[in-house]
């Protein structure tokens, strides 16, 4: 562990980004590197106040996050989802920024959706000036690595080579791969190809409407009559449960590992064309 430390450190001094980052793939290695050199330094100070039994602005987000989220979370844990957090959420932020000269964690705190509270709130603190000295320096360090990025170049390459249209979801994946393969592997962070999920969509909706003789396909409305389970005993019926009739969907819609709802909204796509 000592050693990875260290070889981040390295890695952070010899990194020059005096030149204009023009690739997904040095982005990513970029970034990845700032942010585990974060996320150990968020470590090594929590750890740090317990040690002392020092308050400090890191150490209640950590508790609070404990409360409302995950109440058994370690520091290492919580390190690693605040590090992550910090870096993808100023890259949203840097895709979003019109004017590409400059970058900073103040600017980035403006540029977070409204429509993403949890995250503002996050950023309205790393902007402030209450954040931790101890973490400031490497999250101007990331912003740094945002200013020499060139956003638009680097969209154009990255759905030319992975067949996407957002790549602020499935960037992700590219990044984490650089962060922690262990991680994205344990997580089953693997995009499908938005070619391939066409592809699925449009063969499901052509059974629909070939094989089970529904005209519309994915885009049918009609009902039918199921038994369902409903509270209460009736002895009547050998299982001694109450059942009753219901009326569903015969076309119903099922992702069991929705992700970032890639084949949902395919889905949607193909109703309404």
């Amino acid at each position: 562990d000592n050693f990875d430390s260290f070889s981040d450190l390295i890695k952070d001094f010899c990194t020059h980004i005096s030149q204009t980052i023009k690739s997904a793939s040095k982005l990513s290695k970029m970034m990845a590197g700032k942010a585990r050199l974060l996320a150990k330094v968020i470590e090594s100070t929590l750890t740090s106040d317990e040690e002392n039994e020092a308050d400090s602005s890191l150490k209640a987000q950590m508790l609070a996050f404990k409360d409302v989220l995950i109440h058994d979370i370690s520091p290492t844990a919580f390190a690693d989802i605040y590090a992550q957090t910090i870096a993808y959420g100023m890259f949203a932020a840097r895709l979003h920024d019109p004017t590409l000269e400059d970058f900073s964690r103040q600017e980035a705190a403006e540029l977070i959706p409204k429509s993403n509270p949890f995250l503002r709130r996050l950023f309205g603190y790393i902007a402030g000036p209450n954040i931790d000295d101890r973490i400031k320096w490497i999250v101007d360090a990331l912003a740094d690595i945002f200013r020499a990025a060139d956003v638009k170049a680097i969209l154009n390459t990255f759905g030319e080579s992975t067949q996407t249209r957002d790549p602020l979801i499935h960037f992700y994946e590219t990044f984490l791969a650089e962060y922690d393969p262990k991680l994205r592997k344990s997580r089953g962070v693997y995009y499908t190809p938005e070619p391939v999920v066409n592809f699925i969509v449009r063969a499901v909706d052509d059974i629909l409407i070939n094989e089970f003789n529904l005209p519309k396909g994915l885009a049918d409305t009609s009902q039918v009559q199921i038994e369902v389970e409903t509270q209460g005993s009736d002895n009547r019926r050998k299982d001694g449960k109450k059942k009753a009739l219901q009326k569903v969907h015969r076309v119903q819609i099922l992702d069991p590992a929705a992700g970032t709802g890639t084949f949902l909204a395919e889905v949607v796509n193909q109703i309404y064309d």
